[in-house]
Parts: C-alpha cells; structure tokens; sequence
C-alpha cells in the first residue's frame, strides 16, 4: 500500500496482482512510444527475523544502514521508486515498468503472476534489471535448483529384537553418504565457466516415532544445485543409481524419492543490449554469477533478457543486515543512467 500509494502521487500508474493473497505491483511509467521498453524488479518479502532484537528499526552506524531487509532488498525497491519517479517527471522514449514482487522468499508466486498478467496484456518488454545485491558486480546467471523428499522404510520392532527390526534411519544414513559421493564427483571435473558445479546435499532429515523402537520410516528433504542442461531425467537417474547399488549391498533396503520443486538455471546473453548497457553505465564492472537462485531466470525464461546488478552490503538472511549506504547513491546512479540510455 505504501508503495503504491507513493508511486500513484508521482504519476506512476500502479496495478496490483494478488495470488492466494499475496500483493505485488506492476507499475509504469509511460514513455513516448518511441524507444525500448526497460522492466527494474524488486522483491518486498524478507526471510524471519528470529534472534534479531529490533528487525523492523533500521540503524544507521556509520555508512551501513542496518536491519531486516535492509540489503534484500528494501534499498533496491527505495532506489527503484526514486528512479520511476524521476521518469515519470521527466519521461524518454521507452517505457519503464517496475515490477515489485512478493514472495521470491518462497514460492516466487508474485512473479509467476506478474508474468503471466505481461503476457496477457501483450506487453513488450524488452529488457529486465533484477536489482538483487550483488556489490555492484554484473552478474549474468545462476544455478537452478530442485527440491526433492528421500523416503527409507525399514519395519518397527522392539529394540531388543534386531533379528525383527530394521532400521529406516541406518537405510538413509547410507543413501546420504552416496548423496554426499555424488556431490563430490560433481564437484571433481572442470565445472561451467562462469557458473561453477552442480551440488546437492540432504539438509533436513526426520526419522523415527520413540526411544526403544526401530524406526519404520525415515524422511530426507534435499536440494540439488544444478547448470543447463541438467534435467529431472538425468538427476534422477543419479538417484536411483545409489538406491541400486544399496540394494545389491543389502536385499532389506526400500527406498524411493520425489520432486517438490524445479527452478530453472538462469544465464544472460553476453551480447545483450541491456548487458551492454550495464557494462558503460557501471564503467566495466566485475562479471560473475549468483551463487544464489533468484526470479530472474523466470523472466528470462519468458523471453525478457535479463541482468542482476544490485547494490553491495552484507549480512544477508543473517540477524546483523545491512546495505552500504555510499555505494548506493552510486548504485542508483548508474541504474538511472542505464535506464535513460536504453529507453532514450
């Protein structure tokens, strides 16, 4: 509402998308109707804010702002809001549209529902700045990743009857060392220029009902850090290769796995116009990947080319966050320079 009602009073024209009762904006700043049309995005969701003291006062130590979202990414949504204000007062050729999203913290709801109202309305976008920190470094990707459940099954019996029981936690603990062996050879070889290797590890694991029992069942929950290329076919395929060759061990292993969620690898075009226009505006920055997912290989995969460049800072999802405030005066320099240039 706050957003909304800032950018509406600076002639910003705002409409909202709510899925499952989530708010984000799709604003625009309407151009002349002869230049490119520049999409700036921003999230407004934070992680918690478990064992920090005051999350919601920002604290100002020196040139670091500190606080809950202060650096993902409440200053990029600042900066943004700055930038749509001084377009709309002063229009250029191109449209600027700012897409403020809920959710990316979760389930990127908001974006998937930004996209397809884009996509709708036929609108023509053709560039997007994901303004996720990244010190005012370029980058150009990221790894995709999946989300996946483990499930061993062994059978119940006293824990004085090991010739009745079988033990479902001693089942996963041996498929968690093939998940870590995996994750080892991935990492072995030459991994992608500029995005690095595939990962995966088991980071959530239940298992067992009481004390004297061997456990009937025993849940894993693990993620997969993966390149282009990599499919839910061929990881899976891994997968299942480790449950074989467990079986072989012991004829009392059962297990089996399934996806919950697949996000997509992101890579830009390094000949792309707003790539480009990034590299003159910031004076040839520091080019690098994501080490973390982010909405920008959503609408990349819509067919919106798409850079990240975001200010520097530190702290993120950690209980002491902060944003550098001198690098973000520079930052919304250059992303105001760079939306000039490209709209005209």
């Amino acid at each position: 509402g706050f957003v909304s009602d800032w950018l509406v009073g600076r002639g910003v024209s705002v409409s909202e998308i709510c899925p499952a009762g989530r708010p984000s904006l799709l604003c625009r700043g309407a151009g002349a109707g002869r230049g490119r049309s520049l999409m700036l995005y921003a999230h407004t969701d934070t992680v918690g804010v478990a064992g920090m003291a005051a999350p919601f006062f920002p604290a100002l130590r020196g040139s670091a702002l500190h606080g809950r979202g202060a650096y993902d990414m409440k200053a990029s949504l600042a900066v943004l809001m700055r930038i749509a204000a001084a377009i709309a007062a002063r229009p250029g050729a191109g449209d600027l549209y700012l897409l403020v999203a809920a959710d990316e913290e979760s389930g990127s709801l908001g974006t998937e529902a930004a996209l397809g109202e884009i996509a709708r309305r036929g609108l023509r976008i053709d560039a997007c700045v994901v303004t996720e920190p990244s010190d005012l470094r370029l980058m150009l990707g990221h790894r995709g990743f999946a989300t996946g459940v483990l499930t061993t099954r062994g059978r119940a019996a006293h824990t004085a009857r090991r010739d009745e029981g079988v033990d479902a936690i001693a089942m996963m603990a041996r498929v968690i060392v093939g998940l870590e062996d995996l994750d080892a050879r991935l990492n072995a070889g030459p991994g992608h220029p500029l995005l690095g290797h595939s990962a995966v590890v088991a980071s959530l694991v239940r298992g067992g009902s009481e004390l004297f029992t061997y456990p009937a069942e025993c849940r894993a929950e693990f993620v997969w850090r993966m390149l282009p290329g990599e499919t839910r076919a061929g990881l899976g395929a891994e997968i299942e290769a480790i449950f074989a060759a467990l079986r072989a061990r012991d004829p009392r292993f059962d297990a089996s796995f399934e996806w919950r969620l697949w996000r997509e690898p992101m890579l830009a075009g390094g000949d792309a116009p707003i790539v480009a226009a990034l590299r003159e505006a910031a004076g040839h920055p520091v080019e690098c990947a994501a080490p973390w997912w982010t909405d920008a290989a959503l609408i990349q995969a819509a067919g919106i080319p798409t850079a990240i460049f975001g200010p520097a800072g530190g702290g993120i999802h950690s209980t002491d966050e902060w944003v550098d405030m001198d690098g973000l005066a520079r930052f919304e320099t250059i992303l105001l320079n760079v939306t000039r240039s490209f709209c005209g």
